[in-house]
């Protein structure tokens, strides 16, 4: 995450709010990897549409399915950014930092 070092707010060692609530390299690995798991599973129609594009094709891919894949990019971006970690980051502290492992525990966003 480019330019994340000089913002407090967008530092790992803070969450929104200001408050010294510290989020550990580790942890905030394991909140990446839900942020992109999430990320997946609220795509899967823009995915599914864009593997439907590229069955049963080779070099046309490129030109024949481009606004799928960028339909597919767009969505995956849209629900990985910077500000969604943020506020994954301050609704797992408020949570009291449930374990990676009990899904169902783990803060909605």
């Amino acid at each position: 995450r480019k330019g994340s070092a000089g913002n407090p707010a967008m530092n790992a060692r803070h969450v929104r709010g200001g408050g010294p609530a510290e989020v550990k390299k580790k942890e905030e690995e394991g909140l990446i990897t839900l942020m992109k798991e999430r990320a997946v599973v609220r795509c899967k129609t823009t995915q599914k549409e864009y593997y439907d594009c590229v069955k049963d094709r080779t070099v046309s891919i490129v030109w024949a399915c481009r606004a799928q894949a960028n339909a597919m990019n767009e969505c995956l971006h849209e629900h990985t950014t910077d500000e969604v970690l943020e506020d994954l980051k301050y609704r797992w502290v408020k949570a009291g930092k449930p374990s990676f492992w009990d899904r169902g525990k783990m803060p909605k966003f």
